[in-house]
Parts: C-alpha cells; sequence; structure tokens
C-alpha cells in the first residue's frame, strides 16, 4: 500500500519520533505504523518527494507513477509526501532516512542542496535526484534523461516548419539538465537552418501560467511561430493561450498534449518518468548504485515522440526520423 504525507504530517511524525527516540533511546526507531507491512515486502523501502501534486498529469505524477511501479515490480514499502518545497526538503528526508528508507528520490532538480546535506549525514542510505547532476560517487547520485538528443530534435524540427524563420523554447527552470536541453535547441535549429533566430526562456516556475502566458506574447510580438514548451502546468496555460493564434505551431512536452491544441501541436516530446524512476530502485536493488550521474535517452525508450498525425508534410517527417536515428547511432554529436 503506497503511503501519502503531506508535509505537516512528515514534521508531526518527526517530532512524535524524536519524542519516542528520547523515552526509549535502548530501543531501535521504529515506524509502527508500516512495520506490519514489512513481513510480506521484499524489505525494499522506497520513499519520494514532490514539489507539487501526485495527480498534477505532468512531472510530480509522472514520479508518483514510478513510485507505483516500484512497490509492483518489488513488493517494496512505498511512501511520498508531496507540495514539498526547497526549503522543506531537507526535513522531509531526514525523516525518512530516520525511519530506514533505504532508497529516497528526490524528484526536483532544486533538492540537490538539501540532498546533499541529508546523504552526508545518513551514509548508509542511497539518495537518488531525478535531474542531471554528478552525485558525490558514495550514496547520493540522480537519474536523468539525456535531454540534449530531445533539445536538438525539437530545434531541428522548429527550423524544418517555421515560416518566419523565428523559433522558440520556453522550460520551467534552468537546472544543468535544462540548460543542455536549451544549449541544444538553439545548436539543433541553427545547424538544420543557418537563417533561424533562436528565442528561449528559462521561466523560473512550473506552474505559475501568468509567467508563462507574459513570455509567449512576447515572442509572438518577435514574430516567432514555432514554439517547443515544457514547462508543466505553467505550460499548459501557455498552449491554451496560443489556440488563439492558429498560425503558430507547438511542441507539446512530457506527455502527449495533442488534444490541448489538435490543429496545432506538431508533436510531443515523450518522457517516460516513472522508467526512469524505477530505473533508480532497479539499480539499488541488484547493489548497482554507485552515487554517480546515470542517463537513459532514446535508446532506451526513456524518450519518444507523439505521432505526427499528418501536422507536417511527409517529406519534413523523413528528416526528422532520418535525424533522430543520427541522434541515436551517435553521428550528431549532442555533446553540450
Amino acid at each position: 500500500m503506497i503511503k501519502h504525507r503531506s508535509f505537516l504530517q512528515t514534521l508531526l511524525l518527526s517530532f512524535m519520533s524524536f519524542s519516542l527516540m528520547i523515552a526509549c533511546q535502548a530501543q531501535p526507531n521504529i515506524d509502527t505504523d508500516s512495520a506490519p507491512e514489512t513481513a510480506t515486502s521484499s524489505g525494499l523501502k522506497v520513499a519520494l518527494v514532490l514539489t507539487g501534486s501526485h495527480e498534477d498529469k505532468s512531472w510530480s505524477q509522472g514520479g508518483y507513477e514510478g513510485l507505483i511501479q516500484i512497490e509492483k515490480e518489488y513488493n517494496a514499502e512505498v511512501e511520498f509526501t508531496e507540495y514539498v518545497s526547497d526549503e522543506e526538503a531537507e526535513d522531509v528526508m531526514r525523516q525518512y532516512a530516520n525511519q530506514d528508507y533505504e532508497l529516497i528520490i528526490a524528484h526536483s532538480g532544486s533538492f540537490i542542496e538539501a540532498s546533499e546535506i541529508v546523504a552526508s549525514e545518513f551514509p548508509r542510505t542511497k539518495f537518488a535526484v531525478v535531474t542531471t547532476y554528478s552525485g558525490n560517487n558514495k550514496n547520493l547520485g540522480a537519474v536523468a534523461f539525456r535531454s540534449g538528443e530531445v533539445g536538438y530534435l525539437t530545434g531541428a524540427l522548429a527550423a524544418l516548419t517555421t515560416t518566419s524563420n523565428k523559433v522558440g523554447y520556453i522550460v520551467g527552470n534552468d537546472y544543468p539538465v535544462y540548460q543542455e536541453e536549451e544549449t541544444l535547441f538553439r545548436r539543433g535549429a541553427t545547424e538544420t537552418n543557418d537563417a533561424v533566430e533562436v528565442f528561449t526562456k528559462f521561466l523560473g516556475t512550473w506552474t505559475d501560467g501568468k509567467v508563462a502566458i507574459d513570455v509567449v506574447q512576447d515572442m509572438l510580438e518577435q514574430g516567432v511561430d514555432v514554439i517547443a514548451i515544457n514547462a508543466d502546468e505553467a505550460g499548459v496555460a501557455a498552449i491554451e493561450v496560443l489556440t488563439e493564434h492558429p498560425e503558430v505551431k507547438i511542441i507539446g512536452w512530457t506527455s502527449d498534449q495533442y488534444e490541448l491544441a489538435p490543429d496545432q501541436i506538431l508533436t510531443s516530446v515523450l518522457q517516460d518518468i516513472p522508467a526512469l524512476v524505477l530505473n533508480s530502485a532497479t539499480l539499488t536493488q541488484q547493489g548497482r548504485w554507485e552515487g554517480k550521474l546515470y542517463k537513459f535517452g532514446l535508446q532506451e525508450k526513456i524518450y519518444d515522440f507523439a505521432p505526427f498525425r499528418d501536422s507536417v508534410p511527409s517529406k519534413i517527417e523523413d528528416q526528422f526520423n532520418q535525424l533522430k536515428a543520427e541522434v541515436i547511432s551517435g553521428d550528431i554529436d549532442i555533446s553540450p
């Protein structure tokens, strides 16, 4: 059974756990609520820390679905806490570590600092950040997408389909994984069409739709007619506004966003976030977690693209598929 905590519940349990430890110093720190379940589990205990709702239909939900896969694959004892801010993350992870969770998954690039602090306090606990991060070569590592692959290919697709020779890319935040993605978007666009002008923007938010809408409107004023949007809830708000501008084409992200703008979505980057999260547990269960960066992409089918549905001429679709094959084979350099 998956357990769910709010942040306030986590703090309350932390206080109760501390009080119990003081009263019974000779006893081990045991979560009595979960003890009966461990007899039928694989022994693997996994906790997940989310920045948003586990039902946001985007990044946080993908992490949660990965946790469900871990529970099913390994008959693991699992728990998660949602709506955790950067300032709260350290306390939440420390509480899970105190309860002997073997793997703690920090599902945000903004949780790196908190993960470093808590991982140093609990060297026997495995910590996985879901972002591009080098790790500590001990117990703290990361699972991440080869974001340069889709950065390059979406930039190339935008350059192949623009009529104004002005294309855009917006993303929620400037974590290293998205800096790489943005760099490769520019490269893909300019290597495909040397006349193209590229506009990019880091929003500084994944949830504030107004920020995304303002950025999109600014790009429209610049004449941008193809925009790749990787911004979760904020991005959905931007797509809704773009439906009022049918001449603008959109590249969606994370899941197939075709239904949001059927006449404008060229394709969507598909991220198998659950499989990425599952990989962290698989490495832990197999004893292969080494506290480093593990990257997955098109070759492992962690990335893919939604069907074009005749959104582009067959010639352009063929060009795109050829570029995709060359990225997978390594014939196109997508190193940042």
